[in-house]
């Protein structure tokens, strides 16, 4: 996996004493939140891709599951929130910052009183 400075909206723990390798998460999720490792007999998981719909906390037969929100790492500003922050971190990595020469008929994004150009 790349590394990424967008972290994960949410982080999935897996409480290991009381997973039994079922399976049923690695089922469920829609997103592959979940898959299993035969090696080591154990299901793994990757939080990147969870969207917090919470499917695999209820069907879990024993409840080793939890999701829950992550607490981002970007210190309080007034103008920069970390929504903000992590919207242009994504457009970053995905390609999704305006192309200006190149004829793109978006429309620009305007952060506080910046517009986020291609440099």
């Amino acid at each position: 996996m790349a590394l990424s400075l967008v972290s994960s909206s949410f982080i999935v723990e897996r409480d290991e004493r009381r997973c039994i390798a079922c399976q049923v998460c690695v089922r469920q999720c829609a997103n592959d939140v979940h898959y299993y490792d035969s090696g080591d007999d154990r299901v793994l998981s990757d939080a990147t891709q969870c969207v917090g719909c919470h499917r695999c906390v209820t069907l879990c037969p024993t409840r080793a599951l939890n999701v829950r929100l992550n607490p981002l790492e970007f210190r309080p500003h007034a103008n920069w929130t970390a929504y903000t922050l992590t919207n242009i971190y994504k457009q970053t990595e995905t390609g999704g910052i305006l192309l200006t020469g190149m004829g793109c008929d978006q429309p620009f994004r305007i952060y506080w009183d910046h517009i986020v150009l291609n440099a």
